[in-house]
């Protein structure tokens, strides 16, 4: 009896010893980042956008993509985007409150509207470069097993100067 008991009790601290080496698992979709590259997150990845003296910095981000490459020219057309939506934005508003202030008759106040829109919408950006990148790899549990992922933010520096000559 005593040799039954200590069998017993063996065996379940086998299995538990077993069980214990396994290390800790992750759940099925679940996501946690493996590497980063440069190793040290950079201050701008929570900054859509930001400006000092001389330069405005956007912020171009993609997620959970599966190839890096592919994920940080994303990035930048995200980057450039942005860029540009500031542009159209900031041309609507300085000539719409000139064509407001005026008070167009016979509807050409309107028009001119019309026009600025459609002018706001071809707005060549020049002097944009790709100052940092920054990629998170991810590694996602399937039922297959684990596959990668990456993150890609890519920060734009446009010069003040250009940011202005493409307002003109």
């Amino acid at each position: 009896m005593k040799h039954m008991i200590v069998a017993v009790l063996s065996g379940v601290v086998g299995v538990l010893a077993l069980s214990s080496c396994t290390g800790p698992q992750i759940k099925m979709g679940e996501q946690k980042i493996v590497e980063r590259m440069p190793s040290q997150e950079p201050d701008w990845k929570m900054k859509s956008e930001f400006e000092d003296k001389d330069h405005l910095y956007f912020q171009g981000v993609v997620t959970t993509v599966s190839d890096m490459a592919l994920g940080l020219r994303q990035a930048r057309a995200e980057g450039e985007k942005k860029v540009a939506e500031r542009i159209k934005s900031k041309i609507r508003t300085e000539f719409g409150n000139a064509i407001e202030g005026q008070n167009l008759e016979n509807g050409l106040g309107e028009y001119v509207k019309d026009v600025i829109a459609k002018v706001s919408e071809n707005v060549e950006i020049s002097g944009i470069s790709q100052k940092e990148q920054y990629v998170e790899k991810i590694q996602e549990s399937t039922v297959y097993g684990v596959k990668y992922l990456y993150n890609a933010y890519v920060l734009l520096e446009l010069p003040r100067t250009d940011y202005q000559e493409a307002r003109r």
